[in-house]
């Protein structure tokens, strides 16, 4: 099935059955996704010189192993990406 709409939704959960079942969700909206195990493989994404040229948003987990979600958003913050890729935070933490 072919995207809907030229959006890309980008998944950074350390949970893969939860990065599998919003990829499958979106995909069942006809909405592209890619998805990252971690908030260090989507860093290295930004890296290597990121820029969204097409219209986008983060599904961002808040807790995970090595750099947190919290941490990937100031970093997002910091090199103004967050008006252009909107994000969405995840939890199961009701703390």
């Amino acid at each position: 099935m072919q995207p809907l709409h030229d959006a890309l939704v980008y998944i950074v959960d350390d949970d893969a059955s939860v990065r599998e079942a919003l990829a499958w969700l979106l995909r069942s909206r006809r909405l592209a996704s890619e998805s990252y195990a971690s908030a260090d493989a989507f860093l290295s994404v930004l890296q290597s010189g990121f820029m969204p040229s097409q219209p986008c948003c983060l599904l961002l987990d808040v807790r995970m192993p090595g750099t947190s979600g919290l941490a990937l958003f100031d970093v997002l913050l910091a090199q103004g990406l967050v008006a252009a890729m909107p994000v969405i935070f995840l939890t199961g933490h009701a703390d």
